[in-house]
This record gives structure tokens, sequence and C-alpha cells, in this order.
């Protein structure tokens, strides 16, 4: 098989991206660096980032990850196969968890080990990505904040497709770029696998790799323009095509089923899950995640611009595939089912850091003109402050559960007396379903109004206020008005402590 560099009146195009990838000192690839200097390096790196994630895996599980369970893992695998209940379900990993909690047992760690798994792998994956656009000092340095980042850990414990879809982004662009710089074949299917196995795991990915796509196309209708042809396209054009066979077939059994769901049933949290939302939303994560301070929030936010504009200045190409992303997948999120959900954009996590870990590179040599001594200092206190500040929020992310039910479990089996517990929202699913308890739920106001006029005491237990605010508004005013709130059960997910709630009965 001939490489690109052998005919290169027929491969301008891509020997052009090659020139535009590394082509710029503020990110060249150094290639001079061995990998007994760096393997050593990102081998402990990858040691701390497996045991940041191995320390909580078994705490308490969230809504989202006892509904996954219960209506998705705990069935049959040829059910989990041919049946698609809700977008809750992510396919390859519903299989991955299925098969760990067969072989391992049904505990809360075994039903996030693959999360653990992928979360891990991306850690590697990243340094891979950053050392084929930038130098092997960022990638190092992008592994190493990927590695203590808070929400990266999160989600690396979170028993649903997130740090998994993060991974196959990651290995989706890496064999991209090698398939671009090489113009071999392997690299191109290695991507149609990656990507299909990322469009498998949530469909999410779709939306990165049509980013893939607009990018490759326009390189290519700009070759043409040219008239530099396009035989050398022919890998990429073929890669996209298996990508979509690939995942023609993973999702054969379901495939209807996908797309009636998201094209013809609207979310019930349309109202809620706005974009607005979820702006805010992540302005909160954010600052939760770099130390809870917002002049931090606000000096990152300075050097990833500084860091994107390095990038624009070094390949528009790479640029791309860092941002058109985030672009398509809030316009498809968008479309598709109106909702709006920070955790949408995670798996672009490792592009992000990437942008950061240039900024904090550029910065200084902007600032000392390239004095090597100057430059070196401030770039190691840049660093220092942000992974720092990364690692000090994972306190937050140990201290508590992602949901803690089993507090208001333990709480109210204690001091219950001869109390009536009812339970509300988003807190009847878990409580009746999955912790199997005996307590009646209501739904509307009426149903807890003649519960609370029966004469005994009673206690009600809700979360996610803002959900029960919207779904059974009724409800929720009664518990603020009438209700006195006497524990709050806190936990690291977003509006999700557990309440604790005795009603006031009239004197």
């Amino acid at each position: 098989m001939r490489s690109v560099a052998k005919e290169p009146s027929k491969d301008a195009p891509l020997k052009n991206v090659q020139m535009r990838v590394s082509g710029n000192s503020e990110g060249a690839p150094e290639d001079s660096h061995s990998w007994r200097r760096v393997g050593p390096w990102l081998a402990a790196i990858t040691a701390l980032a497996a045991a940041l994630r191995i320390i909580g895996l078994n705490g308490g599980l969230w809504w989202d990850e006892i509904y996954f369970l219960i209506v998705s893992v705990r069935r049959p695998l040829l059910q989990i196969l041919t049946v698609f209940p809700s977008d809750n379900q992510h396919p390859l990993y519903t299989v991955l968890a299925w098969l760990s909690i067969h072989a391992l047992g049904e505990h809360v760690w075994s039903l996030r080990l693959p999360a653990l798994i992928f979360g891990v792998a991306s850690i590697p994956m990243l340094y891979l990505v950053g050392a084929s656009v930038a130098s092997r000092t960022e990638a190092l340095l992008a592994a190493a904040f990927l590695a203590v980042s808070y929400h990266h850990v999160w989600f690396s414990q979170d028993a649903r497709g997130y740090s998994t879809l993060a991974f196959w982004a990651l290995a989706s662009t890496y064999f991209l770029l090698q398939g671009i710089r090489t113009g071999c074949r392997g690299p191109w299917i290695a991507y149609a696998i990656a990507a299909a196995l990322g469009i498998y795991t949530h469909v999410t990915m779709v939306f990165l790799v049509a980013s893939h796509v607009l990018i490759c196309a326009t390189m290519m209708f700009s070759g043409w323009r040219s008239g530099s042809g396009t035989v050398r396209w022919r890998f990429p054009i073929q890669a996209f095509l298996l990508a979509g066979g690939l995942t023609l077939l993973f999702y054969a059994p379901i495939l209807v089923q996908v797309q009636n769901f998201f094209l013809h049933r609207p979310s019930p949290m349309k109202a809620v899950s706005t974009p607005d939302w979820a702006i805010w939303e992540t302005v909160r994560v954010l600052i939760l995640g770099l130390g809870g301070k917002v002049v931090i929030l606000l000096g990152a936010g300075l050097v990833v611009a500084c860091g994107a504009w390095s990038y624009l200045r070094q390949s528009r190409f790479v640029f791309a595939l860092f941002a058109l992303p985030v672009a398509i997948t809030a316009v498809g999120a968008f479309l598709g089912r109106g909702t709006m959900y920070p955790r949408f954009y995670f798996f672009l996590i490792g592009f992000a850091v990437l942008i950061l870990i240039r900024g904090i590179v550029v910065i200084p040599r902007w600032i000392t003109g390239s004095r090597k001594g100057l430059e070196s200092g401030l770039t190691a206190a840049l660093a220092t402050v942000l992974l720092a500040a990364s690692a000090y929020s994972l306190i937050a992310n140990y201290r508590y559960p992602k949901q803690d039910y089993e507090g208001a479990i333990r709480f109210i089996e204690t001091a219950r007396k001869n109390e009536v517990v009812l339970t509300a929202g988003a807190a009847i699913y878990p409580l009746r379903q999955y912790y199997a308890k005996p307590w009646d739920s209501v739904e509307t106001p009426e149903k807890l109004k003649a519960v609370c006029d029966q004469g005994r005491p009673v206690w009600v237990v809700y979360t996610m206020p803002r959900y029960l605010e919207a779904a059974a508004p009724g409800v929720m005013e009664m518990i603020r008005k009438e209700f006195t709130v006497i524990r709050v059960f806190h936990g690291t997910l977003g509006d999700g402590d557990v309440y604790v709630g005795q009603y006031n009965r009239p004197a």
C-alpha cells in the first residue's frame, strides 16, 4: 500500500492538512521524545486515574442508574438487544453492564465497572490525541488534568455510557488524524469501528461523526476546486460508509423503536431542561469542578479562549475537530427532543482539556516573549493552580454519594415511630422499586391532603424539587407550605438532595 507522500500530486488536500496540523511551533509534536521517557509518566498518571475512580465506586446509585438497572440491565440479553425502552438505555453500555453483573454479581461497583474501565482508558487515549496535534508535554499535562478532573471522575463512576462515549470520541478522532497523516487504510477501518461503537453507546456520537464528515467533505471539495483530485479521499469515504453500515447493523433490532422515540415522542422535561437552564447549570458544575471558586472559572475561561485562538492559528482543521462537534451537538439536541443537559457535551471533554492546556502553555510564552526560564516557571504555576483546584474538588465527590436514598432510609427507619411515610416525585421509583419500601406514593395534592387529614403524623420523602414542581406543581406547593424539612441528605447530583419533610398539623 502506498503512502500519501509518494504521490503528492494526488494528495495535496491531505498533505496540506498534515502541514497545518503539526506545522506550528506552538503545538508541534515532539517526535524526539521517546516512549522510554514518556511511558513511565503516562503509566503513573493512568494508575492515579484508576485509583481516583475506584475510591467511592460503590457509593449509592442515583435515579437514572436505578431505572437503568431495573428496566434494562436486569432483563435477558436478547431483550436488551431487541428492545429500546427509553433513552435511559445506552445499548453498548447496557450489554457491558449485563456481562459485568452476570460475571461478578449484582453490585453497585459491578454495574459501574464498564464506566470506570473506559474512564481510565480515556487517559492514555487523550495523550495519543494530544501528541498528534501538540507537544508531548501538552499531551501529558492534558492526561494529568483529565485524571484529576472532578467531572471525569464523576462520570467514570456513573453507570451510564458517558465515559464510554468520551473514550470513543477520542479514539475516533485519533484514528481520523492517523488516517489523514499516513494515508493508509488501517486507521480508517479503526475509525469506522470506533465511530460505530460510539454511536451504539449513545446516539449523540452521531453529531461528532457528522462534524468529521463535514470537515472532510469541505477539505475534499477544496482540493477538487484546486484541481488536486480526490483519489486519496477514497479511504475516508469508505470509512464513513463503513461506520454507517456498522451502526445500522448494531441498531437493526431496535432501529424503528429508536427512530420513533427520538422523532415522535417529545420529552416531558422539555419545559424544565431548557437551553437557558443548561447554560446556568453548566456554569454551576464548572465552578464546582474547579474548586468552587468563580475566579478560577473566569481565569480558566480566559485560558481556554487563548488556547482556542492558538489552535485556530495552528490549524483550522484541528480547531474544527475540537469546536464543530459542540455546535452540531447543540443544534441536534435542540431539534431532537427539545431538551438540553450539560452531560450531552461531556463526551467532548477531552477536546476541552486539550484547549485548556494549550492556553496554559501559550499564555506564558506570549507574556514572557519565549524567555525560557520565565516561561517555564509561569507555565508550571498556571498548571499547578488548575490541577490543584480540580483535584481539590474531588473531596466533594467523595464526601457524598450521587443521591443518598440509603441515608434517608436509615434515618426514617431509626427515627420513625407512628409516622406515615409518603414518597413524592423522583423519590417514588427508587424507594419503591429498588429499595422495596412499602411507603405509599402521592402524585396529586388531593391524595396528599387526604392522608394528612387522617390524624396521624406524616412524613414525606422527595428529591429533585425542580422536576416535582414541573410534574406535580400542586404537590410541591403543598409540601412547601405545610411541611417542614427535618433532614436533608446531600448528594453530588445537581438538584439531587433527598429531603425528609414533616407535616405541620394545625393546632
